[in-house]
């Protein structure tokens, strides 16, 4: 019995059907099949010639035909297979459910039509990728979500299309929500919500107080130029105390206001004929053996609690935002280091906070701002910040060193140590606001002494560096500031760190003293 031409010419053609079809006669239905040239392929045996079942076949259809081959289709789908690199699950999960290849079915997949050949290369399962994929896709979200372990773990919800999504906990909600609340110097609620629970209040006085009685200078002479020559013979400095040249000063401001100057330049200008620095003289002090009064300028120094010495001011009643008292002051005065022996000076650090190695207890804190109501109140909440927080601090040097001369066994009843009137004058800190050419002079004292209940910040003055009389009184209060801040601050604190050190038994005094005037002039 004759074999079919069709079967005839299949067996010619069974190497590139073993190569390439196989697998799809397998899986394609007889309705994705060409007829009419599966047909004309079967009637015709010339057009394939010299294939053999050890040889590689060759096709001598003219390449035009071969060329017009219509692309495979695949079942349920209008556009071509999408082809992906296997996966080794998916290879064996595909191999495992194959079905042998048997006689039958080649024999019956010849005698009807004969498929368009493929690539070779397994087809994917969208369900096993996208299994794979969610695996993967898990340990990114987990690694994610470690991050949020030390707030709360992070919620994984998986989406309708399968990918896990990262929602975030309770705690990571309550922490984004207490940053978002955190204060602003420049919120308009920022006295209410900040300094109002801290105990710390501004006192606007429209009224300009008597300097004279406020600095205690009634033996000084009342106008500036002679109390300058009194300051300068008692602490000659070079630079810090002004001459009281008021036309020129009052020249360079009006000025500015005529050229429209901004904030930066009105701010170089203060900080160069008014708000001065000392010379830096390192070494001088331990080559002449001996101490120096000096105040110390510090240009927008970062100044952020906690620190050990430096602490912000309790809280006294709840309050509604979250503050870090991280203040940068645009200028601030310091105590010279250098007011200690030399050998006394690397620990002044475990009594209070110490400044770039050389200042320690700011008495005066000085902030610029454009002329604009906005900035005028951000100007004042600065001034109030830092004053506050730098009275906090002294007022606990002071109140640690009379615990400690109150707690040596040594002490009589009589020696106790308690708050006094001049304790009071001590506990102060002043503050400069300055808008364009005008000024205001603002005092921070604590509320009570025995028990720290907060402190008020008033103004006490207030001028225009562009009418006349503004700054003469500029110059003079910038000098009497700057004697204060030496004479009475300066040498209070030093005193207060020499009770602390006197008081234990067991420390070293030889590299701390006071003198007996330094309490006098106190």
């Amino acid at each position: 019995m004759s074999s079919p031409p069709a079967l005839l010419a299949g067996n010619r053609e069974q190497p590139f059907q073993r190569s390439f079809c196989d697998k799809h006669n397998r899986e394609t239905s007889p309705s994705h099949t060409l007829p009419a040239r599966a047909h004309a392929r079967s009637n015709s045996n010339a057009q394939c010639e010299g294939a053999t079942v050890d040889s590689k076949p060759r096709c001598r259809r003219p390449l035009q035909q071969r060329r017009q081959l219509p692309k495979p289709r695949v079942e349920g789908s209008d556009t071509g297979p999408r082809l992906m690199q296997p996966t080794a699950n998916a290879s064996s999960c595909t191999q495992e459910h194959s079905e042998p290849t048997t006689l039958t079915s080649t024999f019956h997949s010849l005698t009807h039509t004969r498929p368009i050949c493929r690539s070779p290369i397994t087809e994917t399962q969208p369900a096993h990728v996208s299994w794979l994929w969610n695996e993967v896709m898990s340990y990114a979200s987990d690694t994610r979500s470690s991050r949020g372990r030390k707030n709360g773990k992070t919620a994984s919800t998986t989406s309708r299309s399968g990918i896990l999504v990262d929602t975030p906990s309770a705690s990571e909600a309550g922490t984004r929500a207490r940053k978002e609340a955190a204060a602003k110097v420049s919120d308009a609620d920022f006295a209410n919500t900040v300094l109002k629970p801290c105990g710390i209040e501004i006192d606007q006085q429209d009224v300009n107080k008597n300097l004279r009685i406020h600095f205690r200078r009634e033996h000084l002479p009342t106008d500036a130029g002679g109390r300058l020559k009194d300051y300068q013979k008692e602490y000659p400095l070079e630079n810090v105390w002004l001459e009281p040249d008021m036309e020129r000063i009052r020249t360079q401001y009006r000025s500015m206001g005529l050229y429209g100057s901004n904030e930066a330049e009105y701010s170089a200008y203060a900080l160069r004929d008014i708000f001065v620095d000392e010379p830096l003289q390192p070494w001088l002090p331990e080559e002449r053996g001996d101490e120096m009064w000096l105040p110390v300028r510090l240009l927008q120094f970062v100044q952020k609690p906690p620190d050990d010495k430096w602490l912000a001011p309790p809280l006294l009643t709840p309050s509604q935002k979250r503050y870090a008292w991280d203040i940068r002051p645009d200028c601030a005065y310091y105590v010279s280091l250098q007011a200690f022996q030399s050998g006394f000076r690397p620990n002044v650090r475990s009594h209070v906070a110490v400044r770039q190695k050389r200042a320690f207890c700011s008495y005066l804190t000085i902030e610029f701002k454009k002329a604009d109501d906005d900035t005028i109140i951000t100007a004042r909440h600065q001034v109030a910040t830092a004053s506050a927080i730098a009275l906090y601090n002294r007022y606990l040097l002071k109140l640690n060193a009379i615990a400690a001369v109150n707690g040596d066994k040594n002490k009589l009843e009589q020696e106790k140590r308690e708050w006094h009137d001049s304790d009071k004058h001590q506990m102060r800190h002043y503050g400069i606001t300055f808008t364009g050419s005008t000024w205001d002079l603002w005092c921070t004292v604590p509320k009570t002494l025995e028990t720290w209940t907060g402190c008020i910040m008033s103004k006490i003055y207030s001028g225009d560096c562009s009418i006349h009389p503004g700054p003469a009184r500029l110059v003079g209060i910038v000098n009497d500031i700057h004697y204060w801040g030496l004479h009475v601050h300066g040498r209070s604190c030093k005193n207060d760190i020499a009770d602390k050190v006197h008081a234990d038994a067991d420390a070293d005094t030889d590299d701390i003293t006071f003198f007996e005037e330094d309490r006098l002039g106190s």
